[in-house]
């Protein structure tokens, strides 16, 4: 039995079209199937726990969607070990599919899930706040500053839908962060690397905190980042001035951007970040609110996903 979480409304529509794709598939080959479509924010969380807390045994949730639609699936399941998860991508970005190296075929990426003869296990990441104890989820990455407001920004802007419409989506992040770069305030950042290490960042441009190599479409931030290390990637970009990261930010498509002065990339399990000024935060491209202190881990407990 397959358990199908689908956000239709994914890439402006997409979600839906590629979902009758896969429907015809499932129908063809004669597969057992239950699909839920998202209506609303929060929602594929919440069948996520209704699909868990209501079959027993090893539940195989099937998501259909964007980054978001797998974030959102993965706060919703408290027990990794009774699930195995499969991602269709949907998405404008597609990251973890990226990641993982899923096919955006959606026909090749549903045989892949439905032979079941391979399957791995995957790192996540939680962050928490002082003001929330409620933990929150990421697969693909969490971060603080302007990639964050970036992200905010494309979740409340028409250049999303515009670009998705011309097949365009994954421009999104570099346009938007074009149009942002004017107005983006630095913040002086202290940063706690395992309970041990201290650093002290200058005019701290963003701090992404990588779970997969990509965010933003196929921005490459941490080219060496590994999602089975139960580590967290971090890049800080920092103390640069505006003009300097005209230049700097495409070099991140590369991920060439170490080669720049004002650019630190290390390796954590756990960061605590404390700004000198509220700063936006994401997770997985999906707005975490504004913060100026954080804690971001990566878990010991990995997803299990068909691959």
């Amino acid at each position: 039995m397959y358990h199908f979480i689908i956000n239709p409304k994914s890439r402006t529509g997409n979600g839906l079209k590629v979902w009758h794709i896969v429907q015809a598939g499932l129908d063809e080959k004669k597969v057992h199937y239950a699909f839920h479509f998202t209506h609303y924010e929060y929602h594929a969380t919440k069948l996520a726990t209704q699909i868990c807390n209501t079959y027993k045994g090893i539940k195989n949730i099937i998501v259909l969607g964007g980054d978001g639609t797998m974030n959102e699936v993965i706060n919703g399941i408290d027990n990794y070990n009774e699930v195995i998860l499969g991602y269709i991508p949907s998405g404008s970005s597609n990251d973890l599919a990226r990641g993982l190296k899923i096919s955006n075929d959606p026909l090749i990426a549903l045989d892949r899930i439905l032979t079941g003869k391979h399957f791995e296990y995957v790192d996540h990441g939680i962050i928490q706040t002082p003001s929330q104890t409620k933990l929150r989820k990421f697969a693909v990455s969490m971060g603080i500053g302007f990639d964050a407001s970036v992200c905010f920004e494309a979740l409340n802007s028409n250049i999303k839908i515009i670009l998705n419409k011309l097949r365009l989506g994954k421009l999104t992040y570099p346009v938007i962060a074009i149009k942002n770069l004017v107005k983006h305030t630095p913040s002086d950042i202290h940063i706690i690397v395992d309970g041990i290490e201290n650093y002290h960042f200058k005019k701290v441009f963003f701090i992404a905190s990588m779970i997969q190599k990509c965010e933003g479409g196929g921005l490459i931030m941490t080219p060496n980042a590994s999602y089975q290390d139960q580590k967290l990637s971090v890049c800080v970009i920092y103390d640069i001035p505006k003009i300097k990261a005209l230049v700097l930010l495409p070099s991140l498509f590369i991920g060439k951007q170490h080669l720049f002065k004002g650019v630190k990339i290390f390796d954590a399990k756990t960061i605590e970040i404390k700004a000198d000024k509220k700063m936006y935060v994401h997770t997985d491209g999906e707005y975490y609110g504004i913060h100026d202190h954080i804690v971001a881990t990566c878990t010991k407990d990995q997803i299990r996903m068909f691959l």
